[in-house]
């Protein structure tokens, strides 16, 4: 495992992979505490437990939901790509950029779709979407 760690590819994914879950962590408790904040549940038992009447969906809650799961959608397929491409020894600065980029993208994504910001949310999606594809293609080439 040592050796494993020592390899600089290694180190920044898993430095990258730690940021994103932890990323993800925030904007599902974001979620939740949303909800609580405006009293907005997922089921019937929950507004039963905090006494209310069942409500319709809230716009603010929707939203970080769905950037939730736009998450879920593609930063676990980069957390197997970008793994097994930095097993592969890639050059440094090119896992760098494609990482980087991918995390970077990620944040701004989130913080894009939570503020409503239209064209920023599609640009750094794809942004981050195109450093995934040419992750994913530069681990095809490494084992074919």
């Amino acid at each position: 495992m040592t050796e494993l760690i020592a390899q600089p590819a290694v180190r920044l994914f898993m430095t990258c992979a730690a940021i994103l879950t932890l990323k993800m962590i925030v904007t599902g408790a974001a979620v939740g505490t949303t909800r609580v904040f405006k009293g907005v549940f997922i089921s019937p038992e929950d507004y039963a437990f905090a006494g209310k009447t069942p409500l319709g969906p809230d716009a603010q809650v929707e939203r970080l939901r769905r950037a939730h799961q736009n998450d879920l959608e593609n930063i676990l397929p980069f957390f197997a790509v970008a793994f097994l491409y930095a097993l592969t020894g890639p050059p440094l600065v090119l896992a760098w950029w494609l990482f980087t980029v991918f995390t970077v993208a990620r944040i701004l994504h989130t913080v894009c779709y939570a503020m409503g910001l239209q064209p920023w949310r599609t640009i750094v999606y794809e942004v981050g979407n195109v450093a995934l594809v040419l992750t994913a293609i530069l681990l095809l080439v490494k084992v074919i």
